[in-house]
Formats: structure tokens, C-alpha cells, sequence
């Protein structure tokens, strides 16, 4: 019984397609490079990249529905050339198309009003953040107490300006300070751990760690470890 995919375009008056030019590049540089990777073990995150790599040539500047036609016939053909799952087909057009977004690249929006709504809403966005990119949030603080007494119009637009980046920023950091708390518990584990277990090992550690038990200082380390 043959797989079938369910990976569709939109087909809602479309009439761009791939050119065989296209469908070679998806052949060649993301199915065959793809299909490697679904049997490369622990060479499969570095087979996505490539993948990811290659088709930025393809997809960037592309229009939505030429994205759309691009991904459904990259996960129709792991399926029906490939003999891959279509579930996992489909998860690695996840991984590549986050590879992408992560490079800047994304699925536009299409034509509509709301689709060039939010793309303008984006580049915005996007200009703001680029702005403010090397402001601290200290300095960000600062210009926002000053802003805080103006009602003129350029200075309430500023105001919020001001105030959405100094909040992200402040979230990032947030986010950032507790991975680097607990990377540093995570070394302090290891390297405690490491030290607490040898001693285990032989009766002079043991012993050791007895007379250990009565040091306020070191109990303190060995509840911080063990738990």
C-alpha cells in the first residue's frame, strides 16, 4: 500500500508553479540531501542545515504561494520517493523552515490588506528594534522618564516606542540572566558531584566525608548538590 502525503498549497487562484529548473534544485539539493539525513544519525542535525542552507536561494524574495508550492512538494517527495512517514516529512519542513526564520528568512504574507497590514506592522517593528538595538536599558529608563510629562503628539509616539523596547529588552535579559543561573548550578553540580562520588568510592573517602558532615559549610554544599 502506497504512503500518501498530505502536504498541499494553497491553491486559491493560483497560478504560479515551480519550473523544472525549481523542482530539480528541490530534488537534488533538499529531498536526496534530506532523505541522507534521515538515516545519518547523529549527522542528521548537520544534513538539516544543509538543507536549510540550500534552500535559501529558492524561498528568499519568493511570493507565498511559490513558498507554499516549494515546502509541499519537498515534503511530497520524502514521502513518495524517499518511503519516509509523512508525519516525519513534515517535521522536517518544521526544522528547515525554523532554520530559516531563525536566518531572517520567512513564508510571506501574501496580498491582502491584512497580509500588507502586518507586514508593514513588521518592518515597524523590526526598524524600531534595529534603533534601539545598542541602547541600554538604563539610558532606555531614563528617556522614558523624560517622556513621561510630554502630551504632544512626537513625544507620546515616542513614549510607547521607548517604553515596547525597554519591556523586551528587559524580558530578554530576564530570560538570558536565569540560562546563565542555571548553567552555572548545572556546573556546580558536575563539578560537586564528581568530587562527592569519588570520595564514595574507597573507605579513606568515606571516612572522610563523616568528619565532613560536622562543617556547617560543606553539609550546606552536599544539600546543594543532592538536591
Amino acid at each position: 500500500m502506497s504512503k500518501k502525503t498530505t502536504a498541499t498549497a494553497t491553491q486559491e487562484n493560483q497560478v504560479e508553479v515551480l519550473s523544472i529548473q525549481d523542482k530539480k534544485f528541490i530534488d537534488v539539493e533538499m529531498v536526496d540531501v534530506m532523505a541522507q539525513a534521515h538515516n545519518a544519525g547523529l549527522k542528521r542535525s548537520e544534513l538539516v542545515f544543509q538543507v536549510a542552507n540550500a534552500s535559501k536561494s529558492l524561498v528568499k524574495d519568493c511570493t507565498k504561494v511559490k513558498w507554499e508550492l516549494i515546502f509541499a512538494d519537498f515534503e511530497n517527495r520524502l514521502v513518495n520517493t524517499k518511503e519516509i512517514l509523512p508525519s516525519t516529512a513534515r517535521n522536517y519542513r518544521v526544522e528547515v523552515v525554523k532554520i530559516l526564520k531563525a536566518d531572517g528568512i520567512e513564508k510571506p504574507k501574501g496580498n491582502s490588506k491584512t497580509a500588507k497590514h502586518e507586514q508593514a506592522k513588521k518592518a515597524n517593528k523590526d526598524a524600531i528594534d534595529k534603533k534601539y538595538k545598542h541602547e541600554s536599558i538604563e539610558n532606555l529608563t531614563s528617556n522614558i522618564v523624560q517622556l513621561a510629562g510630554l502630551t504632544d503628539k512626537d513625544s507620546v509616539q515616542k513614549f510607547k516606542e521607548v517604553t515596547s523596547v525597554m519591556l523586551k529588552k528587559t524580558k530578554e535579559k530576564a530570560e538570558q540572566d536565569k540560562q546563565n543561573e542555571s548553567q552555572e548550578l548545572k556546573d556546580f553540580k558536575s563539578e560537586y558531584s564528581t568530587w562527592f562520588n569519588g570520595l564514595l568510592k574507597t573507605q579513606e573517602g568515606r571516612t572522610e566525608l563523616v568528619a565532613l558532615r560536622l562543617n556547617k559549610e560543606v553539609r550546606a554544599v552536599l544539600i546543594k548538590v543532592t538536591n
